[in-house]
C-alpha cells in the first residue's frame, strides 16, 4: 500500500518517473488499483453525498429504468463497475490500434498507464466536486466545464505515459490519449454517469 501511495504522489509531481516505474510492473494490478481508488472513492464520497442530500441528476438519465430519485443510490453501486469496464475497454482498444499499426505493446503496461493517468487528477476533481456539492453549485453549467478541463489534463498524462512506455511520437501518443478519454470514457460517462 505504501508503494502504491508513493507512486501516486510521484505521478502527481513527476509523472514521467512514475510511468517509468510502472513499466517494470508486469501485471495490470497497479492500474486496476488506481481505477478502483478513483471510482470507489468517487462513489463513496461525491455520489453518496449527492444521494444523501436528495439531489437529482442535472441531466436526465438514459437509463430509463432508474428513476431520478434513486439514480445516485444506484450509481454508488455501478460507478466502480463502469470504471473498471471503461478501463479494460480503453486498454484493449489502444492495444488493438497499436497492434494493427505494427507497434509492439504490452496491454498490462497500457492498463497501468491509463489507470494511473486517471487517478493522478482525482484530488483536484474530488476537491471541485466536494466544494460544488457543499455550495449547491454542482450542476451542468459549472461541473461539466471544470471536468472538461480536467479531461485535457488526463489526455496529456495518458499521452506522456504512452510516450514513456512505448516511445511513441507525441502526435501518436496524443491521439491515443484522445481515443481513451474522448472516444471511450466521455461518451460512456455521458450515457451512465450523472
Amino acid at each position: 500500500m505504501i508503494k502504491f501511495l508513493t507512486l501516486w504522489l510521484t505521478a502527481m509531481v513527476r509523472p514521467r518517473r512514475a510511468f517509468a516505474a510502472l513499466q517494470e510492473k508486469r501485471a495490470p494490478h497497479w492500474g486496476l488499483c488506481a481505477t478502483l481508488v478513483r471510482f470507489v472513492g468517487t462513489a463513496a464520497t461525491s455520489i453518496l453525498a449527492l444521494d444523501l442530500l436528495g439531489r437529482q441528476p442535472f441531466v436526465p438519465s438514459y437509463l430509463t429504468f432508474l428513476s431520478e430519485d434513486s439514480y445516485y443510490r444506484a450509481e454508488i453501486l455501478f460507478l466502480p463497475l463502469f470504471g473498471v469496464a471503461a478501463w479494460l475497454l480503453s486498454g484493449a482498444v489502444v492495444h488493438l490500434i497499436l497492434r494493427l499499426a505494427d507497434v509492439q505493446s504490452d496491454i498490462d503496461q497500457l492498463l497501468n498507464v491509463i489507470g494511473f493517468s486517471l487517478l493522478v487528477v482525482m484530488p483536484v476533481v474530488w476537491l471541485i466536486d466536494w466544494t460544488t456539492i457543499a455550495l449547491g453549485w454542482y450542476g451542468a453549467s459549472f461541473t461539466i466545464p471544470l471536468h472538461a478541463l480536467v479531461s485535457v489534463w488526463e489526455i496529456v498524462l495518458i499521452a506522456l505515459g504512452f510516450r514513456t512506455i512505448i516511445h511513441l511520437r507525441p502526435a501518436a501518443a496524443a491521439i491515443l490519449g484522445l481515443i481513451v478519454k474522448a472516444g471511450i470514457y466521455i461518451p460512456l460517462a455521458a450515457l451512465f454517469i450523472r
